[in-house]
């Protein structure tokens, strides 16, 4: 039995977010996780608002610097959106998380491998926390940032909701006769898109559904998206939830909060991920080391408010796609994509297409 001020659940953006700010501030952080890098699927791009919030530079795991979008809606041909300056990078997301685990653990946090979690029991004066391996570990507060398909959330008995959904895989640049650009192919899986995403020596490529249950985002619907994109089909290929539900969730059960896909942070309309969990982990230290963890929703207040927002215009906009992605070539798009660049969220890009003052 080892005691630690907190225990940070999950060693992905959002945990790594937390586990670094509290263990700059001189906690005693224990961070629990699988393996860091075996794989987290997901399509590696980091914009310029999430590379804002982040404590320290990750220019040694870029990949590639964006400041092209090239957006179609399937099959037509692409419309280039050019953004004023960088709006973001490409990663490998294994790569990335354990860049951002060797950050937090140079602050001070530690780092133990788990094969998952057994039991989570709270009282008045902390927590326990045991795991399949049979060990024990105490702390007085506990991150929840174990992803859609939170352990934690299961073992304390919190709904399960669906968002959005995905599927990914790989083909290798040498594979290739034509290296694309960062590419949306909207209607390319119907509620959804396709993706192409350069990383240096592959395409990151993939289906994105908005909403669980529109469409199914399978092997074969990427496979016959990627042979008729670029000629080859993927390997490495991964399905994956993405959590959209914080609107429709409480961020705490005792001494327990809720941090990125674990509280559903992510943005519908586009599937970006890591800014909420960023943002999100970061929240939720900030609430800790202010003694005052209760804060923690009300810090969370205008992000939750925003991606209410945001899947109001999700539904709208994948519902009308016949003439939303043309409005989304032109003028909206380029107001987004400058927005992006100087790194402003999506709500605020859409307060600027009305006019209105950020």
């Amino acid at each position: 039995m080892t005691n630690w001020d907190v225990i940070v659940v999950g060693a992905g953006q959002a945990g790594c977010a937390a586990a670094w700010d509290l263990a700059a501030a001189g906690w005693r952080v224990l961070v629990l996780s699988r393996e860091v890098g075996a794989g987290k699927p997901c399509a590696g791009g980091l914009t310029e608002k999430t590379l804002r919030r982040l404590r320290f530079s990750i220019t040694p795991v870029v990949r590639e610097t964006i400041d092209t979008l090239y957006v179609s809606r399937y099959p037509a041909a692409d419309k280039p959106l050019q953004a004023p300056g960088r709006f973001c990078v490409m990663t490998e997301r294994a790569e990335l998380d354990r860049y951002c685990l060797d950050q937090a653990k140079a602050q001070g946090a530690n780092f133990i491998e788990t094969r998952g979690l057994a039991s989570i029991r709270q009282d008045h004066d902390g927590l326990t926390v045991s795991t399949r391996e049979g060990d024990c570990y105490q702390a007085r507060w506990l991150v929840a940032a174990d992803g859609a398909n939170s352990v934690v959330r299961r073992l304390l008995g919190e709904r399960h909701f669906l968002g959005a959904m995905a599927i990914e895989g790989h083909v290798r640049r040498d594979d290739l006769d034509e290296y694309p650009g960062m590419t949306l192919d909207f209607d390319a899986i119907r509620g959804g898109y396709g993706w192409l995403f350069p990383k240096g020596d592959h395409v990151n490529v993939g289906l994105y559904v908005w909403q669980h249950g529109i469409a199914a985002p399978d092997r074969a619907a990427l496979d016959n998206y990627c042979l008729q994109r670029l000629g080859t089909a993927p390997y490495k290929v991964s399905g994956y939830p993405l959590g959209t539900w914080l609107p429709r969730v409480r961020l705490m059960q005792g001494r327990v909060l809720f941090a990125g896909d674990a509280a559903g942070c992510t943005e519908p309309l586009m599937g970006e991920g890591i800014y909420g969990a960023v943002f999100s982990g970061q929240m939720a230290a900030e609430a800790l080391l202010s003694e005052q963890p209760g804060r923690y929703p009300q810090l969370m207040e205008d992000w939750r408010d925003e991606l209410k927002k945001v899947e109001s215009l999700s539904r709208l906009f994948y519902r009308l796609s016949p003439v939303s992605i043309p409005l989304l070539q032109h003028w909206i798009g380029e107001t987004l994509v400058e927005g992006f660049s100087k790194g402003l969220t999506l709500g605020q890009c859409k307060r600027r297409w009305r006019g209105a003052d950020l």
